[in-house]
């Protein structure tokens, strides 16, 4: 049924769309929106919440292995611990036990150059080395001879544990026996003093009041076994409460590595060994990956290991960007679980705390593995919600075919002003500028229709101000050779007078007549070349731009009619007719979108011939020679305009105005011949790629223009000549060496100065200063 006509305007989206949205869509859609919503919902939330479970169970299950795990290595270390606390109390037991060292024990000793008394690397037995920084006399020997009875409990624990590296005795006045022997004149320096190592110092009663056993941080062996972490426990005598010394068990940290890689740990994770400081204790090759580190196991003593000397700060969890919640969670609770992201990947880490050493057991899973039942459970219900609104996609693709060929009907009403917009369009291509007006009801081809029709009349005036252009420049052109031809009859008499004042040079004055008469030719012509040259090219360019814009507006006229024949032409019924409305339909709103950007193209053309063509004729009172109020940022801007084809492939231009510039007194045609020379100069300075920066300011009593360019600058030895007239840097035939030299005369006479900043390689900065004396404001 045909529906009346509205008396107003309306959309086109709506006459096409309106009808069977509001009749069809909108209620299926509600409807079928709820139903979904509310299953998908029901759905959600069940899913969730079978996740979550799944989730805190495999977490639990990650946490019950650190702990187990936690026990298994806190057995191990409460067996050094205790190995320790009774190695402390047999040492102890020998201060007090006399002992007489037999003759082959003494003799293993020696003392070396730099005041060492130290046992020697070929003997057997515990090695024992006494710092220079305790002068060595009796007593000291005795108390050496006396610690032999602890050499047989050393090798015993040692070979007694596979964690156990070495057992040593460290005295307060820096006695050190330890075992297995080495050379130790070699290894340890011979101003040893051991109370600024941890391995000493943190058992003593200021660290260690309780005076039990304690565990290091992983540090260097000045004994050359590497990277370790010793169990310490004080030596005190009986009934007495100063420290003799601190006993000691060491532990690689490569045997602790291999007792962290021996542990099973389900979902292919790994574990770490934490201190109390937060350093990684020990961390297996696989956990190198994720926490980008290599770890430490051997150290190249090239020098004696004067000094403690700790694992980096990268291997610190509570130093470290990417640990920040770890750590929280390990200051906070003996264990727990928490989500981390390691090398760009989501882990799950679980802690518990080691009793006794002070030390957390890490464990470290992918979440993919450890929530893979999870992620599945949650994939096979995303796929059932994508089924669903796949099925009602289809459903709305059925019924969209068919609303289409309802909204054939209501595409009929383009045809005839679709038809009145060709006839408008080819009668602006033919010249035709004021064409007959489409009248129609809906909004966007009548706003084509107003916007052809304005087009046109903005193509009329423009072609009128081109013309009117064009002879202005003509005239301008004559003017300029006019002054070029009056230049020259000076330069020529001027030549004539100094032939009669200098009759001994003849030869050289007449070839200077002649080179003169060639430069001011030159500079002539390329003054008009600049202007004429920059002006077609910038009014070429979007006239070309319209006219393009044109011709695809003529070519979619025709492309439209066929659209409309053809859907008249089609017999109702069949298939066929259902495609064909359909490409015909496409094609429509392919050309329908497309007209209006063109015309908009065009307009925006029109207006940059309108904006050139007004700055040409103010730039074209050249010859107007009155003093009169000025706007120097005017003149700026209009000269910029004119020579934009001069730097528009070379330079970028920024202009800073200031726009509380006041008006002076000046001649505008003069002004802008000095910013027009200073702006194509600084252009020709510069390759490619530069930038040429023109800023106007004032003070209290000048108003100021800088030219500043990044070109090639200005030997410092021509600094004092670019004024000259005649003076130029360029190759011959490229410039006269006038442009300058005219620059700085009229703002001579304009009671005002040019100054010229420049070096070479990074560019040049001419400043313009003209005075205030004669400004002329604008009144209010």
């Amino acid at each position: 049924m045909n529906k009346q006509q509205s008396s107003h305007e309306q959309n086109v989206f709506r006459v096409l769309w309106s009808t069977y949205i509001r009749n069809a869509l909108i209620p299926i859609i509600f409807i079928e929106l709820a139903l979904i919503a509310a299953y998908l919902a029901t759905n959600y939330i069940i899913r969730d919440e079978n996740i979550a479970t799944m989730q805190r169970s495999a977490q639990e299950s990650l946490l019950e292995t650190a702990r187990i795990e936690s026990d298994v290595i806190a057995s191990q270390l409460n067996g050094v611990a205790e190995m320790t606390d009774l190695f402390a109390a047999l040492i102890s037991q020998a201060y007090d036990t006399p002992h007489e060292a037999s003759a082959v024990e003494k003799s293993r000793y020696a003392l070396s150059e730099n005041g060492v008394w130290h046992t020697r690397a070929d003997t057997e037995g515990a090695a024992m080395f006494y710092s220079s920084i305790t002068p060595v006399g009796t007593a000291e020997m005795n108390k050496a001879w006396q610690l032999v009875q602890i050499d047989p409990l050393m090798k015993q624990l040692v070979y007694s544990s596979s964690l156990v590296t070495q057992a040593y005795m460290n005295t307060h006045d820096s006695m050190n026996r330890i075992y297995p022997p080495f050379d130790v004149v070699e290894q340890y320096p011979y101003d040893l003093n051991v109370r600024d190592y941890n391995f000493y110092y943190e058992a003593d009663a200021e660290h260690n009041p309780e005076r039990k056993v304690v565990w290091t941080d992983v540090y260097i062996d000045p004994a050359g076994q590497g990277w370790m972490a010793s169990a310490i426990a004080p030596v005190y005598r009986s009934n007495s409460d100063f420290l003799e010394g601190v006993a000691g068990l060491d532990i690689r940290v490569s045997e602790i590595i291999q007792q962290v890689l021996a542990l099973s740990l389900p979902w292919d994770s790994y574990a770490l060994l934490v201190d109390s400081s937060g350093t990684i204790l020990a961390m297996p090759e696989a956990a190198e990956h994720d926490w980008q580190l290599k770890e430490l196991t051997e150290h190249d003593y090239a020098t004696a290991i004067k000094q403690d000397t700790f694992k980096p700060e990268a291997f610190n969890l509570f130093k470290r960007q990417d640990s920040i919640l770890l750590a929280e969670g390990i200051h906070t609770s003996e264990d727990g679980v928490v989500a981390l992201e390691m090398a760009g990947e989501p882990k799950l880490a679980a802690w518990s705390l080691i009793p006794g050493a002070d030390w957390h057991l890490l464990v470290v899973a992918d979440q993919a593995r450890l929530y893979a039942d999870a992620n599945a459970l949650k994939a096979r219900v995303d796929q059932i919600a994508i089924g669903i609104i796949l099925g009602l996609l289809a459903f709305y693709l059925l019924f969209m075919v068919y609303l289409y060929r309802k909204s054939q009907q209501v595409s009929l009403r383009l045809s005839q002003p679709m038809q009145g917009l060709r006839r408008m369009i080819s009668a602006i291509g033919q010249g035709r500028y004021r064409p007959e007006p489409v009248t129609t009801d809906i909004t966007e081809l009548s706003a084509v229709s107003s916007g052809l029709l304005e087009m046109g009349k903005t193509i009329e005036l423009s072609r009128a101000e081109l013309d009117e252009a064009n002879r202005r420049l003509a005239r301008l052109n004559q003017v300029l050779e006019a002054r070029v031809e009056e230049r020259t009859r000076e330069l020529r008499q001027t030549n004539v007078d100094l032939q009669h004042e200098r009759e001994e040079q003849n030869r050289l004055i007449s070839e200077l007549k002649s080179t003169q008469a060639q430069l001011v030719q030159s500079e002539k012509m390329a003054s008009v070349g600049v202007l004429a040259t920059g002006v077609a090219h910038e009014i070429n360019n979007p006239l070309a731009f319209v006219s393009a814009n044109v011709s695809i507006l003529n070519d979619y006229v025709p492309s439209l009619l066929r659209l409309y024949q053809n859907a008249s032409e089609l017999v109702p019924g069949g298939q066929q007719e259902h495609l064909s409305k359909l490409e015909t339909q496409e094609r429509y709103v392919n050309i329908t979108d497309n007209i209006g950007d063109l015309l908009a193209d065009s307009m925006e053309g029109v207006r940059r011939i309108r904006h050139i063509t007004e700055s040409l004729l103010e730039f074209s009172h050249s010859g107007d020679t009155a003093w009169q109020a000025c706007d120097l940022n005017h003149c700026i801007e209009t000269t910029l305009v004119i020579c934009h084809y001069e730097y528009k492939y070379k330079a970028k231009v920024e202009t800073r105005l200031d726009p509380s510039l006041p008006q002076i007194r000046a001649v505008p045609a003069q002004l802008n011949q000095v910013i027009m020379a200073l702006v194509v100069n600084a252009a020709q300075a510069i390759r490619s790629d530069g930038c040429i920066r023109i800023t106007s300011s004032q003070t209290e009593t000048n108003v100021i223009f800088e030219v500043c360019d990044s070109g090639c600058g200005i030997a410092p030895e021509n600094l004092n000549h670019i004024f000259e007239p005649f003076f130029t840097t360029k190759e011959p035939g490229e410039g006269t060496g006038l442009g300058l030299a005219v620059a700085y005369g009229i703002i001579s006479a304009h009671e005002g100065r040019i100054e010229v900043e420049s070096t070479l390689g990074k560019g040049s900065c001419f400043k313009v200063t003209l005075p205030k004396s004669h400004e002329t404001r604008t009144s209010d």
